[in-house]
């Protein structure tokens, strides 16, 4: 498969000193994407990212690489590069060859798309995974295990897996490669991290607010939603939980999650809602913690964005109403006391 040729810089680099491990864990991956149209049609599209950050990109309409970090080139020479964007052109016409002929073979109606995810992981206390996976529309198909250099079929009734595994473990050649590739992953990974500090240490701060949603008919007893919107954080990770009274609210049918989205500024946004009961007198508050926050945490009252309610809404109404009265009688009760006084008298 053509995954592993996106690999070859970190054999190129596997000799040099290990650098320390990172304080935090992280994942250096390579994602690619085929798309079969049919026999004589395919796209490809290929990133590889360190954590949740991109750092290089390639499209099969140019088979360029694409720097999307200031120091994603570092590493290898321009022309190592460009040798590595000539073995893929090569290696791209063999393998559309073969999946053509293997999706003929098995009776693989078109379109389909074969995704791959190839990489390692590091933690804090120096162990780590290193993992080669590959899907069919969006299926498990195979994985390679790194330990005993086998393909193995990920749905094991699959006529299709079964044939791929039995096709490429025959190819011990490129079974060796893939290990010595995932081998110097994890040394790559490091070095990557220290070429990339200064991005993946950026800190964003969250801005977070809290407002309510009415039920959907009113004067129906459906429960008040509230929902608690952060956003412009990084780092991807964060916690945003609900605090009723100061407890923290325990998890349930009326906490619900939008999940971490991207944001196109490459930051990120989440959106956490909580159900409360029609006249809920609890107080409730959205509480975010994040590491851009050093240590404390955002916390945001609902009390301060709460909507005002009908009878309030009346109450102030009457109130400016009546004020606006009074104010009429004085003022006509003083135009009338000026109109009184004749001349040469004094007014009251």
């Amino acid at each position: 498969m053509l995954l592993p040729l996106l690999l070859l810089p970190w054999a190129w680099g596997a000799l040099a000193a290990s650098p320390p491990v990172p304080p935090a864990s992280v994942t250096l991956r390579l994602l690619q994407i085929y798309v079969f149209h049919n026999a004589s049609s395919m796209d490809m599209e290929g990133m590889a990212l360190l954590g949740d950050l991109e750092t290089h990109s390639m499209d099969c309409s140019t088979c360029k690489i694409r720097f999307r970090q200031p120091w994603a080139q570092q590493g290898l020479t321009p022309k190592q590069w460009q040798d590595l964007e000539l073995l893929i052109q090569r290696s791209l016409s063999d393998f559309i060859l073969k999946v053509n002929r293997g999706a003929q073979q098995q009776g693989m109606g078109y379109p389909f798309v074969i995704q791959g995810s190839l990489g390692c992981e590091l933690h804090p206390n120096g162990t780590s995974r290193r993992f080669y996976d590959a899907g069919v529309n969006g299926e498990d198909f195979i994985s390679f295990d790194a330990d005993t250099g086998k393909w193995v079929a990920r749905q094991g009734d699959n006529v299709a897996a079964l044939y791929a595994r039995d096709l490429l473990n025959r190819d011990k050649g490129a079974a060796s490669v893939i290990q010595f590739l995932l081998r110097t992953c994890v040394n790559e990974l490091k070095s990557f991290v220290q070429h990339g500090k200064e991005s993946l240490e950026r800190q964003e701060r969250p801005v977070a607010v809290v407002f309510a949603r009415a039920p959907p008919q009113a004067g129906t007893p459906a429960p008040l939603l509230l929902v608690c919107r952060v956003t412009g954080f990084y780092p991807r990770p964060i916690r945003v939980a609900w605090l009723q009274d100061g407890e923290e609210v325990v998890a349930g049918w009326w906490l619900n999650s939008s999940g971490i989205l991207p944001n196109a500024d490459l930051t990120y946004q989440l959106r956490s809602s909580l159900a409360v009961g029609p006249g809920d007198q609890h107080s409730y508050a959205c509480r975010v913690e994040h590491s851009s926050l050093g240590g404390q945490s955002l916390l945001i009252p609902w009390e301060q964005t709460r909507r005002w309610g009908l009878g309030l809404v009346v109450g102030i109404t009457l109130g400016v109403v009546t004020i606006a009265a009074v104010a009429v009688v004085l003022w006509w009760s003083r135009r009338r006391g000026y109109q009184d006084v004749g001349p040469g008298e004094s007014s009251p």
